[in-house]
């Protein structure tokens, strides 16, 4: 059995999806796969958990014990602890998958990207674990993450979504997101860690957004996606950066870190966290490697398209 989900990118909408704005969210090329085996017959089957990274680069390891749903042995407890979570939560909403196997389980997963780029290491495996046990991935993100769940639609989208929690449930249409000036849009990695993200996160929770600033980062969502010119996207991310820099209170990327680059850049997601999304100028790529930034995607490299379907 072999199961494939996409990585994401949120170009609008962060911390005001939770709160029901627009989000206009993309799949990424780079994902996760999931390969399953099952075994001999036991009468204590054991399922064994084995995680690569890109270049068959080994990084995790758990043995399971199936009935109790409990860690055997690992080399990293806190991630199995994490993903015994996440079979219980399948136990909840498919009783006995787990429990009731009388086989021994093998997994492989192998991300298609490096951990720290942030394109949704946790996101793809809930959307792996869905599809493997088949149960509602939407649920199992609530139950185990309670994030928007706008990463869980782009898993296995095949194209740009507008995504929209109403009344707490997920409203996806599937959009093409393909702008004639895509050749002027490029995605460069920070290489920053993000200690802070999560409280950056706990904060924006504590706030209480207006309805017209919910409703005005709708707007932009909607308007990025029907821009005509790279002008006018390039207003409508400096609206975005600087309603979510209002509300939050941090300094926007391009203040922090490029304040002299003559194009416009936006945060991607989390703020101030993994990549960003520029446009380009002449010399861009220098300008971002003479400052360190090596890691830089052009939106053909980085998104899926319509052309892996057609």
């Amino acid at each position: 059995m072999n199961f494939r989900a996409n990585g994401k990118l949120l170009i609008s909408g962060e911390y005001a999806v939770l709160d029901g704005s627009l989000a206009l969210a993309v799949p990424c090329r780079f994902g996760q796969s999931l390969s399953v085996e099952f075994g001999e017959n036991s009468n204590s089957p054991v399922l064994d958990w084995r995680a690569f990274l890109p270049n068959d680069e080994f990084w995790f390891s758990a043995k399971i014990d199936l009935k109790t749903i409990s860690v055997i042995e690992t080399d990293n407890r806190g991630l199995a602890q994490k993903l015994t979570g996440l079979f219980e939560i399948i136990e909840k909403l498919k009783p006995g998958f787990f429990r009731n196997q009388n086989q021994n389980i093998d997994c492989k997963t192998r991300l298609e990207f490096p951990k720290d780029w942030g394109l949704g290491s946790s996101s793809t495996l809930v959307s792996l674990l869905a599809q493997f046990s088949e149960t509602d991935a939407f649920e199992l993100n609530r139950l185990g993450f309670d994030t928007s769940g706008y990463d869980i639609a782009c898993a296995t989208s095949d194209s740009a979504l507008l995504y929209q929690l109403k009344d707490g449930k997920p409203n996806v249409e599937s959009v093409e997101f393909n702008p004639v000036f895509k050749d002027k849009l490029y995605f460069v990695h920070l290489n920053k860690k993000q200690d802070t993200r999560s409280n950056v996160s706990k904060y924006y929770k504590e706030l209480k957004p207006e309805k017209d600033w919910l409703n005005g980062i709708s707007a932009i969502s909607y308007n990025l996606l029907n821009a005509k010119s790279i002008e006018e996207f390039e207003l409508l991310m400096n609206l975005h950066e600087e309603m979510i820099s209002s509300q939050l209170g941090f300094q926007k990327a391009k203040d922090l870190y490029f304040p002299d680059y003559k194009g416009s850049i936006k945060s991607l997601g989390a703020w101030g966290g993994d990549f960003v999304m520029i446009t380009a100028r002449e010399g861009f790529r220098e300008y971002f490697e003479s400052k360190g930034f090596e890691t830089i995607l052009s939106f053909d490299e980085m998104i899926l398209g319509f052309d892996k379907f057609n």
